[in-house]
């Protein structure tokens, strides 16, 4: 029994791994309660033909064929060997391979020379099928992924990231390697260090906050630098508390915990092994500083696969190319909802030849205003389609609506603010905005310039007379800047929801109706779980062109590409043969 796995002898938990393609070090852990974690070693133990296998065979080979036999033997009803009779594996080398690879285990007796990949799975950067081959202003993608400003690359036993935003790169090697020599000396890299790391970060801003999250990784912060105020993370919240995270440079802020540092000086010499988490423009020179800025790119899923960034640190690239590819998926399953839904289903097609990203007098999709007060300069609205600070335009063009974009010339650019931002006066906003179907207001202050402005003024607007302003403390009112970054999916989702362009089953969880909805609060830290991952407390987007049966009629570029009868009935199959496994 020892030389075969049936599909009756696998968990729920491990149908759910195999498709993932974790390491075999992972399937070990995973399955150690169900009993079949001998049987996978024994297979590669146990067997009759000589693969000759050691250190330079790669490791991707052997998982991969692995992976094979067991997804043959879940399909089958009768139990599959792994490997066949013949076959013998040599376990000195893959046994020991496996258990150090991309890992918390540091390798042992490392040799330069040895040409093993201990990093078999590796980032891989996201196709964004949302826009097919153009970014959202039109210009072709090249190549056709959206996170411009992030790279890594892998060598063996050390991987380099390269923030292109500030041209800095970061050597991070295996624990229990060594970089090579050439690269050390070349003063190229603004850090060296092992992976996993093990001396804890210190964040700098909340936007880090939630890849931090999404990998499981809160027991890694140790410091916070700024003011915690603004942190709406319940667990964070809590670790501050309780003093498991200090705050540093409480001198010059509000200090809303207990414990702090007066300098990041100060906290480095208590801690050297520290990593300082930096944000886009803090200095790259910096001691023990990595610099992180994902928040620089120019579209959603750009912005969000930084999450490798924090995952190469922990070897969790496996991970975080899931959690990436989950989140897209969902992105473009609400997108290509919505543009079957629409009114002209057959335009999906966003080449620069024919985008239909802003308002045009022949438009009749529903119309959304973006926009928010801001004392002293005035109303700062979309414009689409250059990068401000935000995506809603990229939102808009997701969910297949027309979104008001500030004309040429309009409003006032001040000096003060280097000329980038763009605001207009009331009388300007009332003629810009007073038709839109649905207003956003992306502030948590909207008792505030309704009682700067009063209801006389706002009562002009179509989407204040049919009570459809939204603003974004559907969650909670500090979280739009933080936990949002970590579901820009759902947020893709709402706009499709409020705008009505979606299949009606998706409560709006980020933005909410000022008229009829309360403000969001965040529940209370589960200290049970917090070293798990976070997981946002939504459905799946679930596409409906299986039901709707439509089928493209366009040239094929760029359109959905719907989902016939036959793949929907195929699917429902798959299902249910999964359901008899469990």
């Amino acid at each position: 029994s020892s030389k075969v796995i049936s599909k009756r002898s696998l968990s729920r938990d491990d149908l759910l791994l195999v498709p993932e393609n974790r390491s075999l070090r992972q399937i070990h852990q995973a399955t150690s309660r169900d009993n079949i974690t001998t049987s996978i070693t024994c297979q590669l133990i146990i067997g009759s033909k000589n693969f000759d296998v050691d250190h330079s065979l790669q490791r991707g080979e052997i998982i991969s064929a692995l992976l094979t036999k067991i997804s043959t033997a879940i399909a089958s009803s009768q139990p599959t060997p792994i490997f066949g009779q013949e076959e013998v594996l040599d376990t000195n080398s893959i046994l020991q391979d496996v258990e150090n690879a991309a890992g918390d285990a540091c390798i042992k007796d490392f040799d330069a020379a040895n040409t093993v990949d201990l990093f078999p799975t590796k980032w891989s950067s996201p196709d964004i099928k949302t826009y097919g081959d153009v970014d959202l202003y039109g210009a072709k993608f090249e190549p056709s992924v959206t996170t411009e400003l992030l790279d890594i690359t892998y060598h063996n036993n050390y991987k380099i990231i390269h923030n292109k935003f500030v041209n800095a790169t970061y050597l991070l090697y295996q624990c229990g390697t060594k970089p090579p020599q050439e690269e050390v000396e070349s003063g190229e890299h603004k850090l060296i260090l092992e992976v996993p790391h093990k001396g804890g970060l210190a964040l700098t801003s909340t936007v880090q906050i939630p890849a931090i999250e999404l990998l499981g990784l809160r027991s890694e912060v140790k410091a916070y630098v700024g003011n915690t105020k603004w942190i709406s993370s319940p667990c964070l919240n809590y670790m501050l508390d309780e003093g498991e995270i200090i705050n540093i440079d409480g001198d010059r802020v509000d200090v809303a915990h207990s414990q702090s540092a007066s300098s990041v000086e100060e906290y480095l010499l208590q801690n050297p092994e520290a990593l300082i988490l930096g944000g886009p423009y803090d200095d790259a020179n910096a001691d023990r500083t990595m610099v992180i800025a994902g928040s620089q790119e120019n579209t959603n899923v750009g912005q969000f696969d930084w999450i490798a960034f924090y995952a190469a640190l922990y070897n969790k690239e496996d991970m975080s190319n899931r959690i990436a590819r989950s989140a897209q998926q969902n992105y473009d399953c609400a997108s290509e909802n919505s543009f079957l839904l629409s009114s002209s289903p057959t335009q999906r097609n966003l080449k620069a030849t024919s985008p239909r990203r802003v308002a045009e007098e022949d438009d009749k999709r529903p119309t959304l205003l973006w926009a928010s007060w801001f004392e002293g300069y005035g109303w700062s609205v979309a414009s689409c389609p250059t990068y401000q600070s935000d995506t809603e335009c990229e939102w808009a063009a997701a969910c297949n609506v027309k979104i008001l974009s500030r004309p040429e010339g309009v409003g006032n650019a001040p000096e003060s603010l280097g000329g980038r931002y763009w605001y207009l006066s009331d009388e300007e906003f009332l003629e810009f905005g007073k038709d839109a179907d649905r207003w956003v207001y992306k502030s948590q202050h909207w008792d505030k310039v309704f009682a700067e402005k009063g209801e006389e003024y706002l009562s002009q607007f179509k989407a204040y007379q049919n009570q459809q302003i939204y603003d974004t403390q559907g969650v909670s009112p500090n979280s739009w800047y933080e936990q949002r970054l970590a579901e820009y999916y759902v947020v893709g989702m709402d706009v499709c929801a409020i705008m009505g362009v979606d299949d009606g089953l998706h409560k709006s969880r980020w933005l909410r109706n000022i008229f009829t909805d309360p403000v969001g609060v965040m529940p209370e830290c589960n200290v049970a779980e917090i070293d798990e991952p976070y997981v946002a407390p939504v459905s799946e987007c679930v596409p409906i062109a299986a039901k709707l049966n439509v089928a493209s009629k366009g040239d094929g570029e760029g359109n959905a590409g719907a989902v016939s009868t036959f793949q929907g009935f195929t699917l429902f199959a798959l299902l249910a043969v999964a359901a008899s496994l469990w």
